[in-house]
């Protein structure tokens, strides 16, 4: 009896840990979500926070923002850049809404990371907002307006942006995700915030029905800053600088800052750190796919991460025949930059030559 009773036991046992494999690999394997984008809105979420991880060591006094060490300016090593068919690419769109999540999804972000497997060198190309392109028939128009036209002809958002950024910078497109800004805050202030360089004062507002008065006002004055959640979404949204290209530049900062804090956090809090944010995210990426990028974002060397922003010598303004103010492409230029990715300064980093705009002029 005893032995019956210690083998149904051990095949219990069995049947548990397959099952738990089984359970733990489709989760692993299982494609998160393909549907309309979740919208979490701020006002109604806890703040998402994520424990540092465990030590057996004695723990250090904390130390506050303010008094943090600043890191020395990367200095990033060039290398020779592949052709960009044999690179992974990945196209990330931002999708601005307002803060409490009405209004349309426009795709004012939008960043192609491309990743280099034998140098291990990654480049972050932003793309203007304004850049006319040709949409599969839907004719011509911002690239920004993508997202919505894919909607409104109920074909999938993801598969078209990428099949246009692929045909206008002629890269393929191996996988791509789609995040809103109300995400993007709670995952800054998930990791504690990031230090960001803020190379000129800047003040600004921005409409937000979750302060009273309705508007939220930015105000940084030049230095390494550190920047809670809201406050990092504004800086990346600002036109201050009355440039787009200024906008990306502080959007690639941010993304810089992103990365040196999750950095802090170790790989093990991954899981932790998507679970709290997967319903708001869109993707074609599996769930182990993305943890197995987000390892190689955190580990990868600051000096082999560079940063392109197609600018003024990349485009044109051109008004159309309907009177919209767009960008033409200069694919010559844009193939030259491309080609030198490699090369490119670390993302964020300001032209050296380029004096500061008055910290006001965004409210003009």
């Amino acid at each position: 009896m005893k032995k019956l009773w210690c083998r149904r036991a051990a095949w219990a046992a069995v049947l548990a840990i397959v099952g738990l494999t089984y359970a733990a690999s489709a989760w692993l394997w299982a494609t998160p979500y393909r549907s309309k984008t979740t919208i979490v809105k701020s006002s109604a979420t806890a703040p998402v926070t994520i424990a540092p991880p465990a030590s057996s060591a004695p723990s250090a006094p904390a130390v506050s923002a303010a008094n943090r060490p600043i890191p020395a300016p990367v200095v990033v090593k060039a290398t020779r850049t592949p052709a960009l068919v044999n690179t992974r690419n990945f196209l990330v769109v931002g999708l601005d809404r307002r803060p409490d999540g009405s209004g349309p999804a426009l795709a004012d972000s939008l960043v192609v990371v491309v990743l280099d497997e034998a140098s291990g060198h990654v480049g972050l190309v932003s793309i203007p907002r304004d850049l006319l392109v040709e949409i599969p028939d839907s004719g011509s128009d911002r690239i920004n307006t993508v997202y919505q036209v894919a909607r409104r002809s109920k074909r999938e958002p993801l598969e078209l942006m990428s099949r246009v950024v692929q045909d206008t910078l002629k890269l393929p497109i191996e996988h791509a995700i789609a995040l809103d800004l109300g995400v993007f805050e709670r995952a800054v202030d998930a990791v504690g915030g990031v230090d960001v360089e803020v190379p000129c004062p800047i003040r600004d507002h921005f409409l937000d029905a979750r302060v009273e008065g309705g508007r939220r006002v930015l105000d940084l004055d030049s230095g390494r800053r550190h920047l809670d959640g809201v406050t990092a979404a504004m800086y990346a949204r600002s036109r201050h600088g009355r440039s787009d290209f200024h906008r990306a530049r502080r959007q690639q900062a941010v993304l810089l800052g992103v990365k040196q804090a999750l950095s802090g956090l170790g790989v093990l809090q991954l899981p932790e750190l998507w679970e709290a944010f997967e319903s708001s995210v869109e993707t074609d990426l599996r769930r182990i796919e993305l943890l197995a990028l987000a390892r190689r974002g955190i580990s990868l060397d600051p000096t082999h991460l560079h940063g392109l922003i197609l600018g003024h010598e990349h485009v044109h303004g051109f008004r159309t025949d309907d009177g919209k103010s767009v960008l033409l492409p200069n694919y010559e230029t844009i193939d030259a930059s491309l080609s030198k990715l490699f090369s490119a300064p670390s993302p964020g980093v300001r032209p050296r030559l380029a004096p500061c705009e008055p910290k006001d002029a965004a409210l003009g």
